[in-house]
This record gives C-alpha cells, structure tokens and sequence, in this order.
C-alpha cells in the first residue's frame, strides 16, 4: 500500500523520479514497469500501477455502455492517460496532456501514496489544499478529532471519484 509523502522533482523533459520509498514498494509488489498515468478529475495527477489500474477499469467494465457517468470517466481519464514505463533511473515520462495541464515540467513536486496509486501535485499547491482542508489556525485551536478528520477526508474522496 502507498502511504506518506515524499517530495520529488520534475526535470525539464517532464521525468519525474519515484521516490526510493515508493519505487521499493513497486518491486516488493512485483508491480512492473508499466505505469498508467491521468488524472480523474482534472485537478490532481495520479500515478497508477498497471495492475491496480486494469482493477479500477474492470469496475467500469462492468457497467452497461450506454452509462453516462462511465462513458465521462472513461473520456476524461483517457483524455489524460498514457501507459508509461518506468527507465533504468526510477523515472516515468509523464504524458504531454498531464504536464501541460499541471505545469509539470521542471518543478518541485509533492508524491503522496493513496492506497493503491500515488497523487502527483506541485508542491505549493499540495500546502494550499491542506490549508484549506484544514481550516485556519487561530489560537487557543483545538487539535482536528479523528471524527472530524474521516469526515473531511470522506467529502475529498467524493469530490475525487465524481
């Protein structure tokens, strides 16, 4: 499972190198080189394995064709998506619609582990998500429960998956 999150680097052609954490995770799982990289949602870049990628599209298999929230999930993730596979350094060539939708050329970038598949955002937009997720501190705050930490997570996964 992908947990945590590591800082990472997009060079000028639009590589970016797995984090070492996330890359021994890939092998331990036997997971292989081939990557699909889209973004569900045009807000957030998402890594996946192929492996667990072909599970998420076999759900939408499922459903008839006539489907309309299948029919747009499938035009948006492929309008986004490319397979790619991983070279000798750990890195992944991100598809052009990706880097262009996500200035994702040459700059600092956040990798955060979602389970089954990484989330790939530029770093300073990372910090804004949280922040406003969050809410702003103020003194005397109170630490967030784990009540109300599930609730706003919930609400985000929602967002995600329509």
């Amino acid at each position: 499972m992908f947990r945590g999150t590591h800082e990472a680097k997009i060079d000028d052609k639009g590589r970016l190198k797995l984090p070492a954490d996330f890359m021994k995770l890939v092998v331990e799982k036997n997971y292989g080189a081939e990557f699909f990289i889209t973004s569900r949602d045009g807000k957030v870049a998402e890594v996946w394995p192929m492996q667990e990628w072909e599970k998420e599209e076999a759900k939408k298999a499922a459903l008839p064709e006539e489907d309309e929230a299948k029919t747009t999930w499938m035009r948006v993730v492929n309008y986004f998506g490319g397979v790619v596979e991983i070279d000798k350094q750990d890195r992944l060539m991100l598809p052009r619609k990706i880097r262009e939708r996500f200035s994702l050329v040459n700059v600092d970038v956040v990798v955060t582990g979602q389970q089954r598949y990484l989330m790939l955002q530029v770093e300073q937009e990372a910090e804004q998500e949280i922040a406003s997720l969050l809410g702003p501190v103020s003194e005397g705050a109170r630490p967030m429960s784990m009540a109300e930490a599930r609730k706003i997570l919930a609400a985000v996964e929602t967002r995600k998956e329509s």
